[in-house]
């Protein structure tokens, strides 16, 4: 159990790495994350008024399209480097593979996220911080992180990934948007949400179904 634990920061390190050189993703997360936030807040007659329907819209848009930005620059670079096929063929459990991806893109996920929330909070002169909100990030991300890694891998192999990419994960993951729009909306306007174990059930549902339904296709995948 150990050595897998080791296994699997050993491979999630090896992206941070490359990434503390590179800083590409990184940086276009966060210039892209500032770029829709700012384009709504420019766009509004009266930012500080901003309904919290629309907040919550502008919030998770901009973390769903910056962390599709990430996932499809993380899976192109292991394409051309070729190193995608090389960690396939370590002597492991693929399913550990599989987990050390879904690790590297819930942290790029999370640091995504940290740049939306003090940019929308400045801009929007509102506070995104409640236990609403705590709540439906890791839960968000991790599903989010799950579907993402699995179809990144498989759209690595096509010319247009990023595209493909996108058009596969955002129609999957509608229920997740669903209910980490519902509980920032709640969060936002500082009230209790009447269906706050409802939406709760349903993130935790989808992030257990997806995580391992897509484990074991994963592996039946690869190996074929």
């Amino acid at each position: 159990m150990k050595n897998w634990i080791k296994i699997l920061l050993t491979i999630s390190s090896k992206d941070l790495i490359v990434e503390l050189k590179s800083k590409e993703t990184i940086v276009t997360i966060t210039l892209f994350s500032l770029l829709v936030v700012s384009i709504f807040a420019v766009t509004s007659s009266n930012p500080s008024n901003l309904s919290a329907e629309i907040g919550a819209g502008i919030m998770w848009a901009a973390v769903v399209f910056s962390g599709s930005i990430a996932m499809s620059k993380l899976f192109s670079h292991e394409e051309k480097n070729e190193t995608l096929n090389a960690i396939l063929l370590m002597p492991v459990p693929i399913e550990l593979i599989f987990f050390s991806k879904i690790l590297s893109l819930f942290l790029f996920l999370t640091i995504s996220e940290c740049f939306i929330i003090a940019v929308f909070s400045i801009l929007f002169n509102s506070n995104p911080l409640s236990i609403y909100i705590l709540t439906a990030i890791p839960i968000f991300n991790l599903g989010f992180s799950c579907v993402g890694t699995f179809f990144g891998i498989i759209s690595s192999k096509s010319r247009s990934n990023e595209i493909l990419l996108t058009l596969l994960l955002v129609p999957i993951i509608i229920p997740l948007i669903m209910f980490a729009t519902e509980l920032t909306k709640a969060g936002l306007l500082g009230i209790s949400s009447q269906n706050f174990n409802l939406w709760l059930s349903l993130g935790i549902l989808f992030d257990i179904i997806f995580l391992v339904v897509l484990t074991f296709l994963f592996g039946k995948i690869i190996e074929q």
